[in-house]
């Protein structure tokens, strides 16, 4: 085991710990963690929304203003979407295309106008994400191939996080939906660091440029940014419990 793996298994540990040792705080930890995590997943993909627009649409039913209602239902198709990757997570079955497809009805389930297609049918010349993709015609048979090499035994023997980051980059080169593609492969990720006791990894907005052009890259480049926002998230987290515990000073 690397020493960075080794770093990061131990404070994750010790913020288990220490979050156990608190119940009186964690509701609200993990009601900030979320959001921010939120905050900074739209932000990747070039969408602001600033901490009133989260509390408003995730905490309020009713929304006074029209033209906010699809805000709100974007970001509340987004939290559905990792409310069913946390579910499976709890299960520990193996990934396939049924959940990856779940995942795009939901986070489709806001978009307007509504799209009648599925699966990616061009190669689109104006996107965020400028890596490599797969030929529309070939997306059914190249995600086949990421769904079989998840269950494969090489995936399985890797730490949860090389296995996050694999799941993220694999995905992200086929690209196969209409749209969504970004945050169904980060949800992906989300996965296997849920079912290692992991946080969410909250890749900070200020990394979207260092984001887009991991993906270009090797895997492994992706990876070396995660190792890097798990240890920011994981640093932040002790932060804000000594802000909640009143020990500490309030984080950036």
């Amino acid at each position: 085991m690397s020493t960075r793996v080794f770093a990061l298994d131990t404070r994750n540990r010790e913020l288990a710990e220490r979050l156990q040792a608190r119940p009186d705080l964690a509701a609200e930890f993990h009601r900030r963690y979320e959001m921010s995590w939120i905050h900074h997943e739209n932000a990747l993909d070039g969408l602001v929304i600033t901490p009133e627009e989260l509390v408003q649409a995730l905490e309020h039913q009713v929304v006074g203003d029209a033209s906010f209602m699809n805000l709100v239902a974007g970001v509340r198709a987004h939290r559905q979407a990792l409310e069913r990757v946390r579910a499976e997570a709890g299960k520990r079955s193996r990934v396939g295309l049924p959940l990856l497809e779940d995942l795009y009805r939901i986070l489709s389930s806001a978009d307007v106008p509504r799209r009648r297609e599925t699966w990616r049918q061009e190669m689109p010349l104006h996107r965020t994400y400028t890596h490599e993709l797969a030929q529309p015609d070939r997306i059914e048979e190249e995600l086949g191939k990421v769904i079989k090499g998840l269950a494969s035994v090489e995936f399985r023997e890797l730490h949860p996080i090389h296995q996050a980051a694999k799941a993220h980059w694999s995905f992200m080169r086929v690209f196969p939906f209409s749209d969504h593609n970004g945050r169904i492969a980060r949800l992906l990720q989300s996965l296997f660091l849920l079912r290692a006791g992991y946080p969410l990894a909250i890749i900070h907005a200020t990394d979207r440029q260092r984001y887009h052009d991991a993906l270009r890259h090797p895997s492994a480049v992706l990876r070396s940014l995660l190792f890097d926002a798990l240890g920011n998230s994981l640093e932040s987290s002790f932060r804000w419990l000594d802000l909640l515990a009143g020990t500490g000073r309030r984080a950036v």
